[in-house]
């Protein structure tokens, strides 16, 4: 077999534009979305993926390194590494998943993601390796796997100086982990997530995400975790290397400090300062929520670590900017409901949070925010789900905080209908209104109408539809609590 492509692509035409270039990718095993065949757990493997690395010269090496795995957190804490960073002069490059609007998000250079024709340029490269590959050796090729490697390519060809590379499932087996060395291996908090493949208990997925900790990396930097069994199976698999660790709970600690138009402040406190060190400082945050603080101390115990193994040098001034300036939409990221949805005239129309909360775990962290950073009278709940997640789980969570809920659906090939995410509300005493849209569009029309300007609406379930709300609504309000700042520390 020569090719994965689908019956409607022409194997070995050129990729010219960055359209095409999503297309040829979307050809392939698309593991994310649903399509093609699904991988069992014992189909994971880095044959092919190294295979394809070696055609293009073994592009992953030869860079400071940082590689984040984990349950929870691991794009924000990845974001807001890459910021400081860059704030501290290098070239950064960053490699995320899943994408918000645009696959070209996933790679980013200096904070900028690929334009599209370098995007595509790229893409017609790989497509000449990935043939290549199929031609020696048929079979299943991934979306994932090719766009691992077409973001090693894209570091290397912009001789970035430091690469931020985030784990897209698991860690052990991940596509991303084909280093030859790591200066550090970070794993953010655990959860219970891809249990047909990670496996059913917290250990064994806590194993999985640790197993990017190698002999060859420099330091193992382990967040505030909930579980405290989760935490012992990361700090034995560093144990056994050996490869010294830092505790994020143990060494840090924090104190919200107010929030401000910008974000939330808050205080670190290092407990272990070393040579050179503040012990104590103050920092600003755009993103919101105590789960980002956490991440915040994490990305904080990262830079420390690097710059104590002579990796980097980040002088105080950048690690304060490049926290207050990084960027990563659709987490808790407030809008103004344009007139077009706000129908109800009481009070003006009401704010919008889109969240990208998935999770049980993470719905209860946006709720839990929404009260504590955007105070309202009502809450009114757009949401829908992918077809892998714990839709009663979530359903319980938003009952016990909100009485208005509008079960929608997303432009996704996993998304769950309407009518399945309402199925979810109308067992047990719930007696909150409840309502079936075809679409975000006319999810956040009904609740403009319902909604009075001191209430809140809040967007979730998944990436996908806080994406394709994001597309409806206008840019923040100049007075929204998250407005970004090019360097409000000045």
């Amino acid at each position: 077999m020569g090719s994965t492509r689908g019956s409607d692509s022409r194997v070995g035409e050129p990729i010219r534009s960055h359209a095409e270039a999503v297309d040829w990718l979307m050809s392939f095993a698309d593991f994310e979305r649903g399509s093609g065949p699904r991988r069992a757990k014992g189909d994971f493997a880095l044959d092919r993926i190294r295979s394809i690395l070696r055609r293009l010269g073994d592009p992953q090496h030869g860079r400071t390194t940082i590689h984040i795995a984990g349950s929870k957190g691991k794009g924000s804490t990845a974001a807001m590494i890459e910021s400081v960073l860059r704030a501290a002069g290098f070239r950064t490059g960053l490699f995320t998943s899943p994408h918000l609007h645009d696959f070209a998000e996933r790679i980013r250079i200096l904070g900028a993601p690929l334009p599209e024709q370098e995007f595509a340029r790229l893409a017609e490269q790989m497509r000449h390796v990935i043939e290549a590959e199929l031609a020696d050796d048929s079979g299943h090729i991934s979306t994932f796997e090719i766009l691992t490697a077409l973001s090693f390519h894209a570091f290397h060809a912009h001789d970035v100086d430091v690469q931020i590379v985030e784990v897209g499932l698991g860690g052990r087996l991940d596509s991303t982990n084909v280093f030859s060395s790591t200066d550090a291996a970070v794993i953010t908090s655990l959860s219970y997530e891809h249990t047909d493949i990670l496996g059913d208990k917290i250990t064994q997925i806590a194993a999985e995400k640790a197993g990017i900790i190698s002999a060859a990396c420099r330091s193992v930097i382990l967040a505030p975790q909930r579980y405290p069994e989760a935490a012992e199976v990361v700090v034995a698999a560093a144990d056994d290397m050996p490869v010294p660790l830092v505790d994020v709970g143990g060494a840090y600690e924090s104190e919200p400090a107010g929030v401000e138009q910008w974000g939330q402040w808050f205080r670190l406190r290092r407990l272990q300062p070393r040579p050179g060190e503040q012990p104590h400082a103050m920092h600003l945050l755009p993103l919101l929520g105590r789960h980002q603080i956490d991440n915040a101390l994490t990305a904080i115990a990262t830079i420390d670590a690097l710059v104590a193994a002579g990796s980097v040098a980040v002088p105080s001034e950048a690690l304060h900017k490049g926290l207050a300036t990084v960027r990563w939409p659709a987490r808790l990221e407030s809008f103004g409901l344009p007139e077009a949805f706000a129908a109800n005239e009481l009070g003006g129309p009401p704010r919008v949070v889109l969240d990208g909360a998935h999770n049980a775990e993470s719905v209860q962290r946006a709720l839990d925010a929404c009260k504590e950073y955007f105070p309202h009278r009502e809450l009114h709940v757009v949401f829908g789900v992918l077809g892998d997640k714990a839709l009663l789980d979530m359903a319980r969570l938003i009952q016990a905080r909100s009485d208005h809920v509008y079960a929608t659906t997303s432009d996704h090939p996993r998304a769950r209908s309407p009518q399945q995410v309402a199925d979810a509300f109308v067992n047990g005493d719930w007696q909150g209104a409840l309502s079936v849209h075809e679409d975000p569009h006319a999810a956040l029309a009904a609740a403009g109408q319902s909604a009075q300007g001191s209430d809140l609406i809040l967007v979730l379930g998944s990436l996908s539809l806080a994406a394709d709300a994001r597309r409806l609504l206008s840019d923040p309000p100049a007075t929204a609590v998250a407005r970004r700042a090019e360097d409000p520390t000045v």
